[in-house]
């Protein structure tokens, strides 16, 4: 069965991205295994304490070498990906032995994108974290990309889909799990 890694790229208990990920976990249902990287312990980026790499950074690389998938659901933050995904993605194309680059995991890593965001800003996002993953050499699905506009969840704190969106949704899930399997 294939193993999807999903990434919550904000650390709020039970934000938006958090409730969409978990959506997208159960329109995954049993076609494939799903588990959350916790990587709240992954400190910024420091070449001065990279080898031997912290503890949280090794077991967020682990969960993704362990994975044939990673699943990013990110929120905007002025117009782009927000910094806890820019810093994991940075300690994931990092070399896992100093000065070989072919070492880094990000390296060949499936990997695609949701995002529950005001309006459409999550276009702009999905062509910012698009272009980096590709830079460190991920394997991008970038079409479909599932975006969600928040609208009255703002007053609820509750993230609410369509019918017509969790067959977005569904689309993904299955374009993802044929790119896991290719």
């Amino acid at each position: 069965m294939a193993k999807i890694l999903m990434v919550v790229g904000s650390q709020r208990a039970n934000g938006f991205q958090a409730q969409l990920a978990n959506e997208i976990s159960k329109i995954i249902g049993d076609r494939a295994e799903v588990s959350f990287l916790d990587y709240s312990e992954v400190p910024f980026v420091n070449m001065d304490i990279e080898f031997p790499a912290p503890a949280s950074v090794a077991a967020a690389r682990e969960a993704f070498e362990q994975a044939d998938g990673v699943w990013f659901v990110a929120p905007v933050y002025n117009d782009t990906f927000s910094p806890q995904v820019k810093n994991l993605l940075d300690w994931i194309s990092r070399p896992v032995v100093a000065n070989e680059r072919p070492t880094a995991v990000s390296n060949g890593v499936k990997i695609t994108f949701s995002s529950a965001s005001a309006g459409t800003s999550y276009e702009h996002m999905f062509a910012d974290v698009v272009r980096l993953a590709k830079f460190i050499s991920m394997d991008v699905m970038d079409e479909p990309l599932f975006g969600h506009s928040l609208t009255s969840e703002w007053a609820t704190g509750e993230v609410t889909l369509s019918d017509d969106e969790r067959a977005a949704i569904e689309a993904q899930v299955s374009a993802f799990l044929a790119k896991i399997s290719e």
